[in-house]
């Protein structure tokens, strides 16, 4: 059986990850490019089907270009999280509301997430959005 102390860092180290997500929801809503870019590793990578960028500068022009042209609302939910030392992998359920042309737009899917520890912080390695459905909200997803 683990000691307390490693059962306690093991709830602090999934509290942190969890509250990373959220910021990320929060930031993305805020349209605040930079905040966003540094919740990643220096070599972090977003993926959203086809996209795929490695590294924060090219996080930071994606997600300028994706931010100005969505304004979107996420909400992240259904948290698992696996615990591997400085490592982690997670998956969380996703909604997002935006507005695309003038139109909203809803959302649904899956983040699949791995992180580091990166100076005592927990960062996003990587992170790859799947995407179940992206209507728009008139027409609705069924």
């Amino acid at each position: 059986m683990a000691s307390i102390e490693e059962r306690l860092q093991a709830i602090e180290d999934r509290t942190a990850i969890v509250e990373l997500t959220a910021r990320y929801c929060h930031l993305a809503r805020n349209r605040d490019v930079e905040g966003i870019v540094d919740l990643f590793c220096e070599d972090g990578v977003m993926q959203a089907g086809d996209v795929l960028e490695k590294g924060r500068a090219r996080l930071r022009t994606m997600y300028r270009d994706a931010l100005a042209e969505l304004g979107p609302m996420p909400c992240v939910h259904n948290h698992v999280v696996a615990l591997d030392g400085d490592e982690a992998t997670g998956r969380c359920s996703v909604e997002i509301r935006m507005v695309r042309n003038g139109e909203a737009v809803t959302a649904a899917g899956h983040y699949e997430d791995a992180f580091r520890r990166v100076r005592s912080q927990w960062k996003f390695a990587r992170r790859n959005l799947v995407l179940y459905h992206q209507v728009p909200h008139r027409t609705g997803w069924a």
